[in-house]
């Protein structure tokens, strides 16, 4: 995971919606996905926002990369960083695209 992601707590202060997030990891078959926003290095844990397919359901959390690897989540290479509120604008599109498919 890259050095630019901010540790754990470095954002605390900054609203969800504000946070930037920096990766996301998914597994589109079930349309699960993760949004990376904090990340401790040395544990390999991360603080971001879990969609298990259920828009009412998802939350911010704590997530383990290493389970997210392996339950073969997918690390999406063509990710920018960007807000939260933006975030959620680019998965529904890509859901809508994916739904088309």
């Amino acid at each position: 995971m890259g050095d630019e992601i901010p540790k754990l707590y470095d954002t605390e202060d900054i609203p969800a919606e504000k946070k930037i997030i920096y990766q996301k990891w998914e597994i589109p078959e079930i349309g699960f996905y993760w949004l990376i926003a904090e990340h401790d290095r040395k544990e390999n844990i991360a603080y971001g926002y879990a969609n298990l397919n259920d828009d009412q359901f998802a939350e911010w959390g704590y997530i383990s990369i290493d389970e997210l690897i392996e339950n073969n989540a997918s690390f999406c290479l063509d990710w920018k960083p960007c807000p939260f509120e933006e975030a959620q604008k680019i998965i529904r599109q890509y859901r809508r695209d994916w739904n088309r498919g």
